[in-house]
């Protein structure tokens, strides 16, 4: 979708549910969080009572299950008679996905709204941890309940930094009347709406700071504003505007305290300063946890509705860090190279390599899906044979032939769970992955200032055949067109690349094409309409930075 879908759109969509489940299927994701493949896992006697609450034991994870949800998922149970061992929703994780289809496309044809059509599963779940993460849940919590091993696993949600459903949330549906919002707290308001775009352009922490700093104090009334970082000796001042920075510094050391509080709870404070002035005090950083402060300097109190703008801006601080550092680690000139051997059975494309398969070679790797798409050689077989093979197996959403090459033809091969993906949760970025005779060689590369020992665990918890080979620091072979690269990554989201590869991969772009819109779409469980305006706009962007840059 172009934006989110907020808590009153998915209210709306549900009623548009014609039978009880179709709309058991979109709570289960967007309530629950739960996978097409994992809804298909749910049985009655998965249902377990903890308290006065519930949870799903199923077969990877466990999972929260609302009550309301549960009462209706036992009311459907007992209405068709589905024995205690068996799913509830007996389809293919594919039907779950065409489901959740039929009643979006029903949404937008009765209200007229194009934008209920672009709804897949896929956005029910980001719904559910977007939910979560604006109420200000713990995202390790977050990312528990949405079945991912680590907070890393959140990235592909939060792909870049969004203000505008925010601002459009706090404006319109936070209880309060026009009226009722002072000037200050709509100006906070329309600062959101705009600042996403300014953060999510900037190339550097410091840039991200300063410029964070300069727009607040650009609001009438908000005399100053500042940015702190904690280190082993305290909270340490990275940027200001507003007024100076001793001032500055002298606020952390009084207040060290209640900063520190801020810090550990990962809540906001309002400090009283001289006179009617106060300093409200956001928590930000990346997803692993809030390690910065930002202080705005308020003349006079601070509304109900204004403090809700400004702990938003916070949380908009924050997925702008998040999304420089991953930009960041993805150009970095020197990083940590890890090749792995991977043995498991379990992983597909190792599978494939003992039959039907002689050789495995991954060209492609691509977010979208239930997992990751990739593109594979596989040498030695025919397209039907390694679609046979993989046929009615859970581990694959759809397998798909692209092309004949000299190697062997290439396949498409939709996964929810790979080792590739486990590593792509991590920020690792996948360099190649090949597989002969039950053997895989995968060479991922991560930061140098990774956890690797993360990285490893994350991906061995899985796969436990699995082991790091070798491990070293490698420069990035200078090429000369890597500031167009840079300037085209820093322009495209993740979702825009994520399409842009696939289609490439795919032979979107070959004469004649070997891949349709419609089958890509399919392979990143996205709607057409929306893979098509994610194409354009990244072909856009391509253009403009070959011919400007």
């Amino acid at each position: 979708m172009g934006r989110p879908l907020t808590d009153a759109g998915y209210d709306r969509l549900r009623r548009h549910a014609e039978s009880h489940r179709e709309d058991l299927v979109c709570r289960l994701c967007a309530e629950a969080g739960l996978r097409p493949a994992e809804v298909t896992q749910v049985t009655p006697d998965s249902v377990v009572a903890v308290d006065d609450a519930f949870l799903l034991d199923l077969p990877d994870r466990t999972a929260f299950l609302p009550a309301d949800v549960a009462h209706d998922l036992r009311l459907y149970a007992d209405a068709t008679d589905c024995a205690p061992d068996e799913p509830v929703v007996d389809v293919s994780p594919r039907r779950v996905q065409m489901l959740v289809r039929e009643v979006a496309d029903r949404a937008a044809d009765v209200t007229g709204e194009a934008r209920f059509a672009d709804v897949s599963s896929r956005d029910l779940r980001e719904q559910f941890v977007l939910r979560h993460l604006q109420a200000g849940v713990d995202p390790r919590v977050v990312a528990a309940a949405a079945g991912f091993e680590g907070v890393a696993g959140l990235a592909p949600y939060l792909d870049e930094p969004s203000g505008v459903e925010l601002a459009a949330a706090l404006s319109g549906g936070d209880g309060h009347d026009d009226d009722e919002l002072s000037a200050r707290s709509r100006a906070a308001v329309d600062l959101l709406a705009t600042l996403a775009g300014d953060l999510g352009a900037v190339t550097t922490t410091e840039e991200l700071y300063a410029r964070l700093c300069d727009r607040v104090v650009s609001v009438a009334g908000y005399e100053s504003a500042w940015v702190a970082r904690a280190t082993d000796d305290g909270l340490e001042r990275r940027a200001h505007a507003g007024f100076d920075g001793a001032v500055v510094d002298t606020l952390l050391a009084d207040y060290a305290d209640d900063l520190d509080a801020v810090l550990r709870s990962g809540t906001h404070r309002v400090l009283d300063l001289a006179g009617d002035d106060v300093a409200v005090c956001l928590p930000f950083g990346a997803t692993e946890g809030a390690d910065r402060v930002l202080g705005v300097g308020v003349a006079g109190p601070v509304a109900d509705a204004e403090t809700d703008a400004l702990v938003a801006l916070g949380g908009l601080a924050g997925r702008a860090l998040d999304a420089l550092r991953r930009r960041r680690r993805l150009v970095a000139d020197v990083v940590t190279e890890l090749r792995f051997t991977v043995r498991d059975s379990d992983a597909v494309v190792v599978d494939l390599s003992t039959g039907p398969a002689d050789r495995v070679e991954v060209t492609g790797v691509v977010p979208g899906g239930p997992g990751l798409v990739l593109y594979a050689v596989v040498a030695g077989a025919t397209p039907d044979a390694v679609s046979d093979s993989l046929a009615d197996d859970e581990r694959v959403e759809r397998v798909r032939y692209v092309d004949d090459t000299v190697d062997g033809p290439v396949v498409e091969l939709a996964l929810s769970n790979s080792p590739a993906s486990r590593l792509v949760e991590f920020d690792a970025r996948v360099e190649s992955y090949v597989a002969e005779d039950g053997v895989g060689s995968l060479v991922a590369t991560v930061a140098t200032d990774a956890d690797v020992r993360a990285v490893v665990d994350g991906l061995t918890e899985r796969y436990p055949d699995s082991g790091l080979g070798a491990k070293e620091t490698v420069e990035r072979t200078v090429d000369p067109g890597a500031g167009f690269s840079a300037s085209l990554r820093d322009d495209l989201t993740e979702r825009q690349a994520a399409v842009l590869r696939a289609a490439y991969h795919g032979g979107y772009f070959q004469w004649p094409r070997e891949s349709t819109a419609e089958e890509l779409a399919d392979s990143l469980d996205v709607a057409s309409p929306t893979l098509h305006n994610h194409l354009r706009v990244a072909q856009a962007k391509l253009l403009d930075a070959y011919f400007e840059g």
